[in-house]
């Protein structure tokens, strides 16, 4: 039932011509936040939807979900997959304080563990796991491309500390 809306108002929004959105005026507002989750997205505090747009933003919204604090740049939210005419549908995850930066792609049953990160052009497979504090790049991105380890809730990753900090912390 939520399909035959989305479908329906999927026509509304191209008003303005065959290569514009109506959502393109509401990209990385709360507002974006509120049409999606109308449109049954669970989404969670503080989120960020597609500050520089996406082609397409979210294709299932219903099967998909974003807990506080993530940021979803002009990546792919994909919870279906066509593999030899099987058409298959499962959900996503992105967890608490996620992101997904420009053209990453996230397909069906994948998770992202809190505050991992995706880099550009990135696929994560069906299916796969992004470890908590993980940072993955390439397409697709397996195991072997990890490029920054796992961060426990309150690390601050190298590049951020500053000298100061890391005397306050050897001292403790």
């Amino acid at each position: 039932q939520r399909w035959q809306l989305y479908l329906s108002l999927a026509s509304l929004r191209g008003f303005q011509g065959p290569n514009a959105d109506m959502l393109d005026m509401f990209r990385g507002s709360q507002y974006l936040v509120w049409y999606f989750r109308a449109l049954g997205a669970r989404i969670g505090k503080r989120v960020c939807l597609y500050p520089n747009g996406a082609d397409p933003m979210m294709t299932e919204p219903e099967l998909v979900t974003i807990q506080d604090g993530a940021c979803i740049d002009e990546a792919a939210l994909i919870a279906h997959l066509n593999t030899q005419g099987v058409f298959t549908l499962n959900r996503l995850h992105v967890g608490e304080q996620c992101v997904m930066r420009t053209f990453s792609r996230l397909q069906q049953s994948a998770v992202m563990e809190p505050r991992s990160v995706l880099g550009e052009h990135t696929l994560i497979l069906p299916a796969d796991r992004v470890q908590e504090g993980e940072w993955r790049q390439g397409w697709p991105a397996g195991r072997g491309y990890v490029i920054a380890t796992p961060l426990r809730k309150g690390d601050l990753p190298a590049l951020l500390t500053t000298s100061k900090e890391e005397a306050i912390t050897s001292k403790a």
